[in-house]
């Protein structure tokens, strides 16, 4: 996944990330984690998922230098958006840099009570208001078309802020 991202290395390169301490929320199985490190050797990776048994527990660390997300944000329902927000605040070492790539796309998938995966549709701006009410400073909102064969085209939003 991490592949199709030149908007994560271009995090890692803006903040200069390349040998600092990284946390993957949503990793899924580990695929961007392990992708990044292989690119940055030097850079310390963690990795939380609740929806996965590896990467279940929450870090122990606290002083997260970054922290990003890819295609996570739009499965968590709105009203738990600050609560996951603070959770991932209270992670950061100060100063810290964060890159959430957020889909604004409805997913194929449905859940078992028949709503859509991606609970949380909103716009950029709305996503952009979410992370400024949770008192964070959005530096960069951005929205592009990313090709993906399943889709044809997805629209995505890219937003960087600090805690």
């Amino acid at each position: 996944q991490g592949k199709q991202m030149p908007q994560l290395l271009e995090y890692i390169q803006q903040y200069e990330l390349q040998d600092k301490r990284l946390l993957d929320f949503g990793c899924g199985r580990g695929g961007t984690m392990r992708w990044l490190q292989g690119l940055y050797p030097k850079m310390m990776l963690r990795g939380w998922d609740i929806g996965t048994e590896q990467y279940r527990r929450r870090p122990r660390d606290t002083d997260f230098d970054g922290i990003y997300s890819i295609d996570c944000f739009e499965h968590i329902e709105l009203e738990e958006v600050p609560s996951v927000i603070d959770s991932l605040r209270q992670l950061s070492a100060p100063g810290s840099a964060w890159c959430h790539i957020i889909d604004l796309t409805p997913a194929k998938k449905r859940l078992p009570d028949g709503r859509n995966a991606h609970v949380t549709l909103i716009t950029a701006q709305e996503w952009q208001d979410q992370f400024e009410l949770a008192e964070c400073s959005v530096s960069q909102l951005r929205v592009f078309d990313q090709p993906d064969p399943n889709f044809g085209v997805r629209k995505r939003c890219q937003i960087h802020c600090r805690p």
